[in-house]
């Protein structure tokens, strides 16, 4: 082995033993946050008691009940101020790049070949957002926020596949009514199969009150090692192979929706499992040319690098296509601008012409066969002279 490849095997290795610790504090972090939130909430309703005792013996003539309600409408109000602020983003995975110490912590998720996207349904609408945040589609749907419940919001991680016309559900923010963004995987996606099963397959079905059917995908726990052998022999995992499956992504149970990049949720597409996870799969899932085994971290690195130029390529041909397009836009405004300076030109000739006519019939101006200097055209003074009637 070189010592180019050594070096690069090297820091592969030391990304990896990075990212677990990267993961065990990310875990930390949101288990403590999750805990100041539940201390929260205990000390937001202990005052609220202790309050109400208070009012009980400042004002006695005022019911329970009445300040409850009272109290209810003001948290409803904060709550829908709090949500008209959120900003949502989408969450991005990691490459795994080692194998982690207990495979039995986490969740797997096939994902499609498509395009990413974030759906929001609130007031009655639904909207589909780009991974920049751009609205590329809107549509009515049946999901909490569009067709029903419409001063709640749904907020769900897509994507959207155009061959099959579909959105295909990997995660969600929040449900209706239920914040999902902070709890874990493992309840997250329990509680969006169960609201998929009440919803009866309404929102895997066309229809006009819901034009885009919206599929909850299948996840898989490493806890039960035979389901998970099963899934990963299958080919193609859905019938006829359609969608496509894209890769693998892995879900730490304990982790929260994290807007943007996380170590918590990784991916490997399905043929670096044998290599990475020493987990079998089916030989269908055949590697690219340029894919050693022995060198998976290397082809990540190889990979990310080759991403990375592609969207500069793309950014670059974006802003010569802008420059392009201004100075296109430029030289047509100039040349209209030219187009609207000689009709007026003209307009100014035509009009000291009739001008000059017009004195002349009132008599203000002596006969002369002589015509103005700045005269459009022959036919035009021809046409004038012959009005006047001069004999010149």
């Amino acid at each position: 082995m070189s010592d180019n490849h050594k070096d690069l095997y090297k820091r592969s290795v030391d990304l990896g033993e990075q990212q677990k610790l990267r993961q065990l504090q990310l875990l930390d972090e949101q288990k403590l946050r999750r805990q100041l939130q539940q201390d929260a909430a205990r000390h937001v309703q202990d005052s609220d008691e202790e309050e109400e005792e208070g009012e009980e013996e400042e004002a006695p003539t005022h019911s329970r009940a009445q300040r409850r309600q009272r109290k209810k409408k003001q948290q409803n109000n904060n709550n829908a101020a709090k949500r008209g602020q959120q900003h949502f983003k989408l969450q991005q995975s990691e490459w795994l790049r080692q194998r982690p110490e207990n495979l039995s912590d986490w969740l797997l998720l096939p994902c499609p070949v498509g395009r990413r996207c974030m759906v929001i349904a609130t007031h009655g609408r639904t909207k589909v957002h780009n991974k920049a945040g751009r609205i590329i589609m809107q549509l009515r749907t049946m999901l909490p926020g569009d067709a029903v419940m419409q001063k709640c919001k749904t907020v769900l991680d897509c994507v959207y596949v155009q061959e099959t016309d579909t959105f295909y559900v990997l995660d969600a923010l929040t449900f209706g009514q239920q914040q999902l963004q902070d709890c874990d995987a493992n309840f997250r996606f329990f509680w969006l199969r169960s609201r998929f099963d009440e919803q009866g397959g309404e929102l895997a079905r066309r229809g006009k009150r819901n034009e885009k059917p919206f599929k909850l995908l299948d996840y898989y726990d490493f806890e039960d090692a035979n389901v998970v052998h099963e899934m990963l022999q299958r080919y193609p995992l859905w019938e006829a192979n359609q969608p496509k499956l894209d890769g693998l992504l892995f879900y730490h149970k304990e982790a929260s929706y994290t807007c943007g990049s996380t170590p918590l949720v990784c991916w490997l597409f399905a043929f670096m499992l044998p290599d990475v996870l020493q987990l079998p799969v089916n030989s269908s899932y055949v590697a690219p040319k340029d894919y050693q085994p022995s060198a998976a971290l290397a082809y990540m690195d190889a990979f990310d690098q080759q991403l990375l130029q592609q969207r500069q390529q793309q950014k670059h041909r974006g802003k010569a296509a802008k420059e392009e397009a201004a100075n296109v836009s430029t030289a047509a405004a100039m040349e209209q601008e030219q187009e609207q300076h000689d009709e007026l030109d003209e307009y100014a000739e035509l009009r000291s012409l009739l001008e000059h006519q017009r004195r002349l019939e009132l008599g203000e101006l002596d006969m002369d066969c002589t015509p103005p200097s700045s005269a459009p055209a022959a036919a035009t003074t021809s046409a004038a002279s012959t009005a006047v009637g001069s004999s010149c």
